[in-house]
């Protein structure tokens, strides 16, 4: 039988509220005693308002008393005076400062080799203001991309689908739907999915994907009620959506505090959740003496999410140990062992179907491939990319919060939303694959264009539960990255890119904007054939899959697949 785990959290909370309690007699107070909508644990009545706020909390007139004032508490240049500061958030605010949310180093690194432009040694310890200079790759990170990290400053009060940045206010400050004037916006842990939607609606389109939306150029016309507009006038178009967003999950159902704010040192990928994680038929877990300090407050924080077993055990990730205090067993009382997750953020209870030992799971040469590989429905994917560089136009710098001379000026063009490349990726497993940097680059100050073809592996977030079929695969070029035609822009017919990823019987595995990452190799292309070839007349049930080395051997030398 499973637990709220009752006493920890109650002897938490009484620590929390003896450790930060602050003074709070303040003459804030005085003026906004009708505030409201605190959560508890950030109720002014006792931490008083300046903790977060700054100010001169003991001056009663009001240009006295707003001296110094932080209007956005949480923003990355204050923590250390705010969140940061003893006796709050001191850890968590030295995990975030390395967390590629706020450092972007991945994004920073793979643009300027993309470019062709040296990486400075050891600029991972520095704000990213000072990172970047004014030319080449970080003018383009400048203008175009780095608005998306936690370092950006918040400028409006209130929250929208194109917010982004603020710090710790970018995830965790909740606002009401319909405030009143009194109402203040809630600091919260339960963070939805609009705090994520503003940056990764973007890139990899991985907020976009989960609702079953994709980013096109056209409408069609035969089809325009699955057609609309995002509030920042893109186009998109309805698609299956993820069946995880179908049953109501929160992106942090899945993705952990370890993930989304670091682990204090640099960390190129700090992916923690796997599905296995969940839908393995046996669920890793840790004592409940193990648990972290942070996750002993969130214990706290949620303490209706959390569930240990009868052998004071609460689940964990397999790769850190990240607790999943949400997930639980379960018996009915009808005697079924179940398994259950409890929504961070709904509070909906959801059963989760177990991993099924079957024949497209257990056939050999299906060992290496993720679960992507297979039960992504589709992916976004552009196949035709044009940068260009105008020194005689302004654009907004997103680090100086100005317009500042020249502008890169991005073209697009082969949209499409369907089934992704298979490849292989940093850790030698078969996974989905989209077109990363498939372009045409000027730079300024050189003639001659540079051309890339490059590929990136990207988990869709577009779970189906039929998936990908085995013609899909084994009989199929664009899922082996085949180039089948080149593509060209509109009204540029000069501009010609594959579509694609390598030439038929290319020696060379295409490249990847990860080093270490590729495309199919000639053999790996072979073997997935061989298959295909008899998938035309042995349906995927037929026992020749079983051992299909041992099957080809046996074969005639005037069989067709010989």
């Amino acid at each position: 039988m499973n637990h709220v785990f009752k006493p920890l959290i109650l002897f938490i909370i009484t620590m929390i509220l003896g450790f930060q309690v602050i003074h709070a007699e303040e003459g804030c107070l005085g003026c906004h005693q009708e505030r409201k909508g605190f959560s508890i644990f950030h109720d002014p009545r006792q931490l008083g308002c300046s903790s977060c706020h700054l100010g001169n909390p003991e001056a009663s007139e009001e240009n006295l008393a707003h001296r110094g004032l932080e209007a956005f508490p949480g923003r990355m240049g204050s923590l250390d005076q705010t969140c940061g500061r003893s006796g709050c958030h001191e850890a968590q605010v030295l995990r975030v400062r390395f967390s590629v949310m706020h450092t972007v180093d991945g994004m920073l690194e793979t643009t300027r080799r993309i470019f062709g432009e040296e990486q400075p040694i050891d600029q991972h310890h520095l704000e990213l203001s000072k990172k970047l200079d004014q030319s080449g790759a970080d003018s383009y990170l400048r203008k175009l991309c780095v608005s998306c990290h936690l370092g950006n400053e918040k400028r409006k009060h209130g929250q929208s689908l194109k917010a982004r940045g603020g710090g710790c206010v970018a995830c965790h400050l909740e606002y009401p739907q319909k405030p009143e004037k009194t109402e203040h916006p809630r600091l919260t842990v339960e963070v939805d999915n609009l705090r994520c939607f503003g940056c990764h609606s973007r890139s990899g389109r991985i907020s976009l994907n989960y609702l079953g939306l994709a980013e096109v150029e056209e409408v069609d016309p035969e089809r325009i009620q699955d057609f609309g507009r995002l509030p920042d006038r893109r186009l998109v178009e309805r698609k299956a959506a993820d069946l995880h967003s179908l049953a109501g999950m929160a992106c942090i159902d899945c993705h952990t505090s370890r993930e989304l704010m670091g682990n204090g040192i640099r960390d190129e990928s700090g992916i923690d959740i796997q599905c296995l994680d969940c839908h393995r038929a046996e669920l890793a877990k840790k004592p409940l003496n193990r648990l972290t300090p942070e996750e002993n407050l969130y214990a706290a924080l949620q303490p209706g999410r959390f569930f240990y077993s009868d052998s004071a055990e609460v689940t964990v990730t397999r790769r850190h140990g990240s607790a999943l205090y949400h997930v639980r067993e379960s018996v009915s009382p009808l005697g079924k062992k179940r398994r259950l997750l409890t929504g961070k953020v709904s509070g909906k209870e959801l059963e989760i179907p177990l991993f099924k030992q079957g024949l497209h799971h257990n056939l050999n040469g299906h060992e290496r491939l993720t679960c992507d590989s297979c039960h992504a429905a589709w992916a976004p994917q552009c196949y035709g990319c044009h940068i260009r560089y105008d020194a005689n136009q302004k654009q907004w710098d997103h680090l100086l919060d100005r317009k500042t001379p020249g502008r890169w000026i991005e073209s697009r063009w082969a949209v499409e939303a369907s089934l992704p490349a298979l490849g292989v990726d940093e850790s030698g497993r078969i996974t989905t694959f989209v077109p990363g940097m498939n372009l045409i680059l000027e730079k300024p100050g050189i003639n001659e264009k540079v051309r890339h073809q490059l590929f990136s592996a990207l988990s869709p977030h577009t779970t189906r539960l039929d998936g990908r079929s085995c013609n899909g695969c084994h009989q199929s070029d664009s899922a082996l990255g085949i180039i089948h035609e080149h593509v060209t822009h509109p009204d540029h017919p000069e501009w010609i890119l594959p579509r694609g990823w390598i030439d038929e019987g290319q020696k060379t595995p295409g490249a990847s904007s990860h080093p270490e990452a590729r495309s199919l190799n000639v053999y790996e292309i072979q073997k997935i054939r061989r298959v295909g070839d008899c998938l035309s007349c042995h349906a995927k049930e037929d026992v020749i899959y079983q051992d299909f080395k041992s099957w080809r051997s046996t074969l005639p030398v005037n069989h067709p697949s010989y």
